[in-house]
């Protein structure tokens, strides 16, 4: 693999060692409001659909402003050391210390001479969506990651790892590596993130990976997995579990985090997604939707929307062009 001080230098998206246009970079490219920096060593970088790598390096001090977005974002220090200041609090980082900075949080960064570094960004739709076939449906409640809280080891290493040969692979090969190629590295980075860094469902996330799940949980996914087809109610899912109604919530919500009725209906719009991405020209969203057991159009595109990021329509004609 290439030198940290070459990583992604055939990058198609920005190169520069100009001041003035370095300056410039930060704030097109990853949405910085203040950059200050009086000579740089460069900035490199590449963007796929939801992830985005960039190296820089600096010869004298420098401060960066960025403010609140829609992105999580990971330093990976190379060289030299920097300051993360987040919520009032400074963090030291460096290369036993890579530094996590949470999407909506306005932050300053303070990068010494000599330091150099990885930028991965995420987009934090695309790591919600990659958390519902982790844990068997969208869980309630925000994804917020804890910034303080320590990389979670050994996955921080993997993930460390899957950055570096992402960036080199890129910076190689960028031209000759096929779209399903790049889509498979930019999963496998978005779901090393989700196990590498603490936030609000990695307990449930542990959980998933630790423990069976209670033979009364697995009789009703089975049942609901083999019904894809149709709406269940929880009183035939009861009866087909032989168990009460409160039980059954009570032990989804113990072991999976969320209820069986909102399995089931990730269980049919998964098979939407995947009618949808096998279309054929006759195929159309309302033939779809009633395979799958939806009877209401609007709330079908409404909760595809919501899982997917894009309405069925979107996606069945992102099918017919690509056939």
């Amino acid at each position: 693999m290439d030198s940290p001080e070459r990583l992604l230098n055939r990058s198609p998206l920005v190169r520069t060692r100009d001041p003035e246009e370095m300056s410039h970079t930060p704030s097109t490219v990853y949405g910085a409001s203040g950059f200050a920096v009086p000579n740089s060593d460069g900035f490199e970088g590449i963007a796929l659909e939801n992830v985005s790598l960039g190296f820089c390096g600096y010869r004298t001090t420098t401060i960066v402003d960025f403010p609140e977005s829609d992105f999580t974002r990971l330093q990976i220090p190379l060289k030299s050391n920097a300051t993360t200041i987040l919520n009032g609090r400074s963090i030291a980082v460096n290369v036993q210390h890579p530094c996590l900075v949470p999407q909506g949080q306005p932050v300053r960064a303070v990068f010494e001479a000599g330091y150099e570094q990885i930028i991965l960004r995420i987009r934090a739709a695309a790591l919600e969506k990659a958390l519902v076939p982790l844990l068997g449906a969208k869980p309630r409640g925000a994804l917020i990651f804890n910034s303080h809280a320590p990389a979670i080891q050994p996955s921080a290493q993997v993930l460390s790892d899957l950055t570096m040969l992402l960036a080199g692979q890129l910076n190689s090969a960028a031209a000759q590596l096929p779209r399903p190629m790049l889509f498979e590295l930019e999963q496998a980075l978005i779901i090393a993130f989700l196990y590498a860094h603490r936030h609000s469902f990695t307990e449930l996330l542990d959980a998933t990976e630790k423990e069976a799940a209670p033979r009364l949980v697995r009789l009703a996914e089975e049942y609901i997995e083999a019904s894809w087809n149709r709406a269940i109610t929880v009183e035939e899912l009861a009866l087909q579990t032989n168990t009460s109604i409160r039980s059954l919530f009570r032990a989804f919500k113990k072991s999976r985090g969320y209820s069986p009725m909102t399995f089931a209906k990730t269980v049919r719009l998964r098979r939407a997604n995947q009618m949808l991405l096998e279309a054929s020209q006759r195929t159309s969203v309302s033939q779809v939707a009633f395979k799958c057991g939806f009877g209401n159009l609007g709330h079908f595109s409404r909760d595809f929307r919501e899982m997917f990021g894009e309405l069925p329509s979107e996606l069945l004609s992102r099918t017919r062009r690509g056939s």
